[in-house]
Order: structure tokens, then sequence, then C-alpha cells
């Protein structure tokens, strides 16, 4: 068994994003001849404030989460986005990796570790005994690591920020979404900005 620590890593952006919205946004209004250098954080700024968001829509980013199951499915009921995920239907798991929770003493540490191995020790002898990878896989603990890439419009990266940056969200959520908004706005400062994405 291994620990693996979450992340987030920027798979891909939309070239030019800034100005991907501004000359969109200017299609509206036949405004196209007034795009000039610092013209697109000044429009995009309007069109937040004004919460004409749609324009948002015309720039995107995928970003690839490594994190455990519980917060991948969490992570998987934003609709508007799409997802690729590692499946443990198909894929035989070799040595399991977890993600360690959050918030656990040292004793509550180690039931924890102990509980994690019984799992691998589980799945590892129903696939000796000729299990199928998705039949043995229902041992396996919902902190068993997964890869998912999220694909997203910057409207919804906008919205699952707002929603999963929140207080209420849940500790491992909040650290993952902080790296992604830290990725996003090195992508887009006039859409991610700190006054800005939250």
């Amino acid at each position: 068994m291994r620990i693996v620590q979450p992340s987030a890593t920027l798979e891909w952006a939309t070239p030019s994003p800034a100005l991907a919205i501004e000359r969109a946004a200017r299609t509206c209004y036949r405004s196209e001849g007034r795009i000039c250098d610092g013209s697109a954080a000044t429009l995009i700024a309007s069109l937040i404030r004004r919460g004409h968001e749609a324009m948002l829509e015309h720039a995107s980013a995928s970003i690839r989460f490594v994190t455990d199951r519980a917060i991948a499915n969490e992570l998987t009921r934003h609709r508007l986005a799409s997802f690729a995920q590692v499946s443990i239907r198909y894929v035989k798991v070799g040595e399991l990796e977890v993600v360690e929770p959050p918030e656990l003493d040292a004793f509550t540490i180690g039931l924890w570790i102990d509980a994690c191995r019984a799992a691998e020790l589980g799945y590892q002898k129903m696939i000796a005994r000729g299990c199928r990878p998705e039949i043995a896989r229902s041992v396996l603990p919902l902190c068993t690591a997964t890869e998912v890439v999220c694909a997203a419009n910057f409207r919804e990266r906008r919205h699952i920020l707002r929603l999963r940056l929140d207080r209420a969200a849940h500790p491992q959520m909040r650290e993952i979404m902080a790296i992604a908004e830290e990725l996003l706005r090195g992508v887009c400062p006039e859409v991610f900005g700190e006054a800005d994405a939250g």
C-alpha cells in the first residue's frame, strides 16, 4: 500500500483565453474594432460585474486531479463538465494507492492504515481466486486514489470553484480546488483573478 498526495495539473487551456472571450463578447456589440492591448481585462471585468458570464463559456481548460474516489464522486456531480476517470472495473489494482484523510490523530491513522491494508489483502486474494477486477473492487475503500481529467468552460469553472472552495466543502475538495484555482489564475487572471473567481 502506498499513500499518495492529492494534486491538480493543467492538461490544456484555450490559447489566449481572454482574447477568445473578448472576441466573442464584442461580436454581440459589433465592437471588434475596439480590441487593443488591455481591452480584454476591462471588458471581462465588466461582463462579470454585470453577470453576463455566458461569454466566459468561449474559453475552457482541462485539469487532471489526483484524489480519492469519494472526492472524485463529488467532483463528477458537476454535469456541465466533461470527465475521464481511471476505471478500476477494467484496470487491475496492483499496489493499492490511497489518499490519507485529514484530521486523523496518531491512533486513528493507525486504524485507517490497518483497514486499508486489510482491504488491499482482500482484493488481492479475490483476484488470486479468479475474481474479475470489476467484482474484486467492491472491497476497496473510498480513499483509493484515482485520476480524473475534468474539462469545463470558464463559466462552469467559476461555478465549481465557488461551490468547492466554500467552507462547507470537504477539506480534501478544498485542497485540490485551491490548486486548480491557482492554475486557472495563471492561465487567465482576467477571469480567475483574486477579486473575481470566488
